[in-house]
């Protein structure tokens, strides 16, 4: 099977968020299971400056809107020997950021991935020619939609097949509906059976109309998105209408990186059968951090983007609550100024008990999992997180909100039965976060206990490799199925 991942990210060579590490990770486990596979990314400078690339063929140009537009192609073998075929363009992706700069998004992000789409699409039907495209997330939408709405594409692409996968659908490439005109397409696909959205234009629902099928990140997301307007954005009856063809897929964790036995980036190795290391590792970072050195309090910590998403606006309310707890806090991230200004300000308020650091620092995010008793997300939606499956492998116990990803990998420790691996609660509710954290500190209390669900945290498994084999049953299913349609 040949298969092709079309993103905006990939990890360790341009990486916003998580869905680098989705890419990183994804196509190695893939082609480890027997799978051709091959990743697109836009060639951006970070990118080009990471990889060691040869140039692919001449110079090509593509038509975005009225305009032509001329790219190259370079390629790369990442991680696993997987290649690598990055879109360069001087003007769209030869720029400092990824996808904008000083907090602010390009303002032309909607024609730099519309742009992106076409060219890929020129690159998969002359060269690459796969039996399937794996497109992710709204900045890769376009690629679906040209390949069943474009007449040249879709002759090109007839026996191919398309999933598209949502990572978080409160991003959907939502732009104004004069946009359309970029896609060059027939009028016909600007109606609310395909792009239109409420009298704009919606990358992200042509996609999920037009790919053969589309999956989200975990099975509580996909239930989530389908039926709670708070959770699809409007999408959600969309979603429904793809019936059996739309499912969730748990992501998994790259244990290659996140491993505290083989971590180079914490102060002591450790194993689940010896986890003294990890006694050091506490001990070094909060020297790192300036909290407290021999404190008898637990220690919290926290990897994350600072937006309300990520419930911050949960946390910041509760901060002088949480602090009359047992409890330090650590905080990595950057976000929204109102949340990152509040965090900065319970550092200067409470030195030896807050630590709060803004800036991109993997070394610490690391020291951070390998350091703390317990991982606080307290997510108003999380499709599915990674960093909670970090923290149950460094045997660092998860606090977590009821939802999405959260909800399928993280259960409520129940200290008489000794069973579940973390701290769940329901309501998006300051009290409800509070209780939890207060039930995780009466566990801390007991050593004997805390260690039975160290136990627990380090038994977790979601490697990528139960990920791929699902991915690559929806995969044949898809192939099965394109090909019975054209008979």
């Amino acid at each position: 099977m040949k298969v092709a991942v079309v993103a905006a990210e990939m990890a360790p060579y341009a990486k916003a968020g998580g869905l680098a590490d989705v890419i990183g990770a994804l196509p190695v486990e893939l082609a480890a299971c027997g799978a051709r596979v091959c990743v697109v990314i836009p060639g951006y400078k970070c990118a080009l400056d990471a990889l060691p690339t040869v140039e692919v063929g001449d110079e090509s140009s593509v038509m975005v809107g009225h305009r032509r537009e001329h790219f190259r192609v370079r390629s790369g073998v990442g991680p696993g020997g997987v290649p690598i075929f990055l879109i360069a363009h001087d003007g769209y992706f030869a720029r400092a950021g990824i996808y904008g700069e000083n907090g602010r998004d390009y303002p032309d992000a909607i024609e730099r991935y519309v742009f992106f789409a076409r060219a890929a699409a020129r690159l998969l039907g002359e060269v690459i020619r796969p039996d399937l495209v794996h497109a992710h997330d709204w900045h890769a939408a376009v690629l679906p939609i040209l390949m069943r709405a474009d007449p040249m594409l879709r002759a090109c692409f007839e026996r191919t097949a398309c999933l598209f996968t949502i990572h978080n659908l409160a991003f959907q490439g939502l732009c104004d509906a004069a946009d359309f005109a970029l896609l060059n397409i027939d009028r016909s696909y600007m109606t609310t059976e395909y792009l239109e959205f409420h009298g704009r234009m919606n990358l992200m629902k042509g996609a999920v109309v037009l790919a053969d099928g589309v999956s989200t990140v975990s099975p509580t997301y996909a239930r989530e998105v389908s039926s709670d307007p708070a959770f699809g954005f409007g999408l959600e009856g969309v979603l429904r209408a793809k019936g059996e063809r739309f499912v969730g897929i748990l992501n998994g964790a790259d244990y290659n990186e996140w491993n505290p036995a083989t971590d180079p980036h914490i102060a002591a190795r450790y194993t689940p059968q010896d986890t003294s290391g990890k006694t050091l590792c506490a001990r070094a970072l909060r020297r790192r951090i300036g909290l407290a050195a021999r404190s008898k309090r637990a220690l919290m910590g926290m990897v994350s983007r600072l937006t309300a998403q990520k419930g911050f606006d949960l946390l910041v309310p509760a901060l002088e609550q949480l602090l009359e707890l047992e409890v330090d806090l650590v905080i990595l991230g950057s976000g929204e100024p109102e949340f990152e200004d509040a965090l900065l300000a319970a550092h200067r308020a409470h030195p030896d008990r807050v630590a709060v650091s803004t800036a991109f620092d993997n070394d610490l995010a690391h020291q951070i999992q390998a350091g703390c008793d317990m991982f606080l997300m307290p997510s108003r939606f999380e499709p599915c997180g990674l960093t909670q499956m970090y923290a149950l492998k460094y045997g660092t116990a998860p606090v977590v909100r009821a939802t999405g990803g959260l909800a399928d990998t993280v259960a409520e420790f129940e200290p008489a039965s000794g069973v579940g691996n973390g701290f769940v609660f329901q309501a998006y509710e300051v009290e409800e976060m509070l209780g939890a954290i207060r039930r995780a500190l009466r566990v801390f209390r007991d050593r004997a206990v805390w260690r039975r669900l160290m136990a627990n945290c380090f038994a977790a498994d979601f490697s990528w490799a139960a990920a791929a084999a699902r991915y690559l049953e929806l995969y044949n299913q898809l192939i099965a199925e394109r090909a019975r349609n054209l008979q």
